[in-house]
């Protein structure tokens, strides 16, 4: 294998320091993270005060049936408004398309 000059010199004199584990103290780590986290808050980020809730399945309706995929283009202001439309009802894309469906046919 050819080197490459990147135009560093020799670097063979390069050593990586010893890992230390006390050579910071717990309030400089604490001064740190606060100051991370409130330039975060600055810029619209917040820390959850709690893992979100890890939800149990439910059980499909359609197991056993084979599945197919589709794939679709559409506005974004539609798309968007489908998509908040899965979030708010907790249910997978699928199911939301068969309830409007089934809703379109009941008419």
């Amino acid at each position: 294998m050819s080197k490459v000059d990147l135009g560093l010199g020799n670097l063979d004199d390069i050593t990586p320091s010893a890992p230390s584990s006390s050579s910071r103290r717990r309030e400089d780590v604490r001064e740190e993270r606060a100051a991370i986290d409130a330039v975060g808050r600055e810029h619209g980020f917040t820390k959850p005060s709690q893992p979100p809730l890890k939800l149990g399945r439910r059980k499909n309706p359609h197991a056993g049936e084979p599945m197919h995929q589709i794939s679709m283009k559409g506005p974004a202001s539609v798309m968007s408004r489908f998509i908040e439309l899965c979030d708010r009802e907790n249910a997978p894309y699928w199911q939301v398309i068969e309830n409007l469906m089934d809703r379109t046919e009941e008419k």
